[in-house]
């Protein structure tokens, strides 16, 4: 899985080399921001076996903070905008959703592997859906696609580290930690990840359920 960018990133780089201005200015470009995507992509991957690797020591340290939970799916959707161009993405967020008190760089890491997760099983123009909903004890992040789905029997091995699930005929892709880091890093805040049905009746969902604490009090002006 981390030769596979490699590969890509060095094939545009030699055609690059090799060919020079004999290449068209646009299909120039289009290889410039394969490898620039790609390069994101492997920067995903090695973020991930780091995570993990702290997960596995004990060494995943919170900085909690308050966020807006608006905010992190804003800057996960910004990080996955090449891997989500694809599709029919959905923003379902209420207009005043209550606070989290957690470390945002890992909750919105975990959210970008279910994100990528999703978009990896997705039909292509498929739809993919990412919502906020809160009740008075916990907030959940959701995410919905239109795959092929995860048979009950697959469900709870996907959080398993290095399990990559038959789906479809993209299944086995992946390194199989996306999952298992997600699990790790909204359990260390006190939450869960539960898997369900996804839209129209296809797919899958992932929800990040993450418990709410009272909500700070606003500033005087």
């Amino acid at each position: 899985d981390l030769r596979t960018p490699l590969t890509a990133m060095r094939g545009s780089i030699d055609s690059l080399l090799a060919l020079g201005e004999a290449i068209p200015v646009e299909d120039r470009r289009e290889l410039l921001e394969g490898t620039r995507n790609e390069a994101e992509r492997l920067d995903r991957y090695i973020q991930n076996l780091l995570d993990m690797t702290r997960l596995g020591h004990g060494g995943l340290k919170l900085a909690r903070d308050w966020v807006a939970p608006s905010d992190i799916v804003a800057s996960a959707l910004q990080r996955l905008r090449a891997v989500l161009a694809p599709l029919q993405v959905e923003c379902l967020l209420p207009p005043q959703p209550p606070l989290l008190h957690v470390h945002a760089a890992l909750i919105e890491q975990a959210l970008v592997n279910v994100l990528e997760n999703a978009a990896r099983f997705s039909p292509p123009a498929g739809r993919l859906r990412v919502a906020l909903e809160y009740d008075e004890q916990e907030l959940r992040f959701v995410v919905a696609d239109q795959g092929p789905g995860i048979p009950e029997a697959e469900r709870a091995k996907i959080f398993d580290m290095f399990y990559t699930a038959a789906r479809g005929d993209r299944g086995g892709q992946g390194t199989g930690l996306g999952l298992a880091i997600c699990q790790g890093m909204v359990g260390a805040h006190g939450g869960r990840v539960t898997v369900g049905g996804g839209l129209d009746g296809r797919g899958a969902s992932l929800t990040l359920h993450l418990p709410l604490t009272t909500q700070p009090q606003a500033e005087d002006d």
